[in-house]
């Protein structure tokens, strides 16, 4: 008879016995470790029992409970630690009767189940690694332990089954599958109590583990829609994730799965393969990262430093890796200081929300389909994808007055793409400064797409290129900048800046550069034929700065934009010992001239005179 009740669903999956030939009696409390920080359970909807088959021996209708059966589950991991198990049905059973009443432990692995004692004269445990919302099975069994007969409990008590678990490794790598299970049902934002926001039936995540499949690989069967799972595949978690996460994806697509024709077997992460297969892959490898809250798959591989000239990683939305992490980025906090373009942090239920609301079958089209959901696809979110080798028209914003530096560019770096606005009516530049002994050049467009040309500043060696724009006359709008590097590795400094000053006749300004500025500007109203001198003095030899005076014709459009070669009058520092320098001239057109700074070599205290 015992063994009719300890059935089990798999081979090697057993029941924790003590002396008395009961269950192993151990404090909850002394055993089980706590769930991360970061692993919310309040809140979050129960997935409910799972409907009950009709059969000829189905239960009796239940009397009114007046007895309680209470304890304790949990599994022990492959590091040995002890876990209690949330979600997990719990059924109180009579051997005679067939009576069955049946709930689900708590976050702490508790359960408290009541029931009428009239009914439960042979009462016993059964706990299933099944509720509404996934399972473990192996075939069409589900995994179930069960206690020992506990005969006639007293009407109005408390049967305490003390803390209970699997007795062997088998057994505690099916309550841990089921587990991982429950990680995904904790970390996936529900809306409706499914899996599916848009299901008015839930459907069941259906994990397939044996203790004795050795052989093959984990994957997703899309015709039983099923995870399959090898022996051993329950001591990683994450890889358990990232097939439920695969299984998630179906869901979601109502059964409309990517075809995975385009992908190799094996998959090697770092090679380019397909765009499909990098984003059903991708999708399932950063599923699993962000239900752990880590950027670290398996001990191993880290998905949060990949970027432009990661050796053996081949770039854009082909490649594993780099859909990764550009999810990943997406969501991340508190990584950006060490990132250069990723600078964006959001929830993953942006990810999620776009990703069950549409069939995309690339990084691409969930791209776009985000930004069909109102998410923000501008290039503040877009550095998270370029920090990832995947450009989709990025354009690194530049804020007026701040100066922008990149890491050392290697022989893979691709041009880098800026863009800004003109704000105020005058004249205003973007300067380079390249580190030595690299040479960057720099061309400015008027589009986006980098195709309406207007000006480029190609000088030789560490001279600082900019390009100037007089929007007193040309219309306040955007400008796109690209910067080559034409001799590196390397790198440089970038700045756009805005004139808010008027240097008047008989007077001076004075100003900072600090090692992050490029380039001030400032405007001055000359006449034509009245000359003039306007010199730039420094507090300090140590750094150095030159000055131009940029001028154009209203009569031609095509000079509102002048690059450096293009200044009426310049007076270039000395690149070793700095010193003042001034300009004298006279101007042949009268108008607004713009007056620009270099900061040739680091900071300083500047001073311009007008006289």
């Amino acid at each position: 008879m015992l063994t009719v009740l300890c059935a089990l669903a798999g081979p090697g999956v057993g029941w924790a016995a003590s002396g008395d030939g009961g269950p192993t009696a151990v404090a909850a409390s002394t055993v089980a470790a706590k769930r991360p920080a970061w692993q919310a359970t309040s809140g979050v909807p129960g997935p409910g029992l799972p409907a009950r088959k009709q059969t000829s021996g189905a239960s009796p209708a239940l009397l009114a409970c007046d007895t309680h059966a209470v304890g304790n589950w949990s599994y022990t991991d492959q590091a040995g630690v002890r876990h209690n198990a949330m979600n997990s049905q719990v059924q109180v059973r009579d051997h005679l009767t067939g009576a069955l009443i049946a709930g689900l432990t708590n976050s702490a692995g508790n359960f408290d189940i009541c029931f009428g004692a009239a009914q439960f004269t042979q009462m016993y445990i059964t706990f299933k690694a099944e509720n509404a919302a996934w399972r473990v099975q192996n075939g069409t069994d589900v995994y179930n332990w069960s206690t020992p007969i506990r005969a006639n409990p007293v009407p109005g008590s408390t049967v305490n089954f003390g803390a209970m678990a699997p007795v062997d490794v088998a057994g505690n790598r099916a309550a841990h599958a089921f587990d991982v299970g429950n990680d995904a049902w904790l970390g996936v934002p529900h809306s409706n109590g499914c899996w599916d926001p848009k299901d008015t039936t839930c459907s069941q995540v259906r994990i397939d583990w044996a203790n004795d499949r050795t052989s093959g690989m984990d994957h997703y069967d899309q015709t039983g829609n099923f995870v399959s799972l090898l022996s051993a595949t329950p001591d990683a978690p994450m890889s358990v994730m990232h097939e439920i996460g695969h299984a998630l994806m179906d869901d979601l697509y109502n059964d409309a799965f990517p075809s995975t024709a385009g992908c190799p077997v094996p998959h090697p992460p770092n090679a380019a393969s397909t765009a499909v297969c990098a984003w059903i892959e991708g999708w399932a490898t950063f599923f699993s990262l962000a239900m752990y809250h880590t950027s670290v798959y398996r001990d191993s591989a880290d998905y949060e430093y990949p970027s432009w000239g990661s050796n053996g990683v081949a770039n854009g939305d082909v490649t594993e890796t780099r859909v990764i992490g550009a999810l990943q980025d997406l969501i991340d906090t508190g990584a950006h200081a060490s990132e250069t373009w990723d600078q964006h942090s959001e929830g993953f239920g942006v990810e999620f929300f776009t990703l069950a609301h549409h069939v995309d079958n690339t990084f691409a089209s969930f791209w776009n389909s985000r930004g069909a959901d109102g998410f923000d696809v501008s290039d503040a979110t877009k550095g998270s994808l370029y920090q990832n080798t995947i450009d989709y028209q990025y354009r690194n914003p530049l804020i007026e007055g701040q100066g922008q530096s990149l890491p050392t560019f290697l022989s893979d770096t691709p041009p880098q793409n800026f863009g800004f606005n003109t704000t105020v009516h005058s004249w205003s530049v973007v300067a380079l400064r390249p580190s030595a002994p690299t040479d960057f050049d720099f061309t400015m467009y008027d589009d986006r797409a980098q195709t309406s040309f207007l000006k480029a500043s190609n000088f030789n060696d560490q001279a600082v290129d900019f390009v100037a724009i007089d929007s007193n006359l040309r219309p306040l709008g955007d400008y796109y900048p690209r910067v080559n590097q034409f001799r590196g590795p390397g790198t440089f400094r970038i700045e756009h800046v805005q004139a808010f000053q008027t240097l008047q006749p008989a007077s001076s300004s004075s100003f900072r550069f600090d090692d992050s500025n490029v380039a001030a500007v400032e405007e001055t109203d000359l006449t034509a034929g009245v000359p003039v001198t306007i010199s730039l003095t420094e507090a300090s030899v140590i750094s150095t700065a030159s000055l131009f005076i940029m001028g154009d014709d209203p009569s031609t459009p095509a000079t509102f934009v002048q690059n450096r070669s293009s200044a009426v009058v310049s007076a270039v520092a000395d690149p070793i010992f700095g010193g003042p320098v001034s300009v004298t001239f006279t101007p042949t057109r009268t108008g607004r001239y713009g007056v620009v700074v270099t900061g040739d070599n680091g900071g300083g205290d500047y001073t311009l005179t007008r006289s």
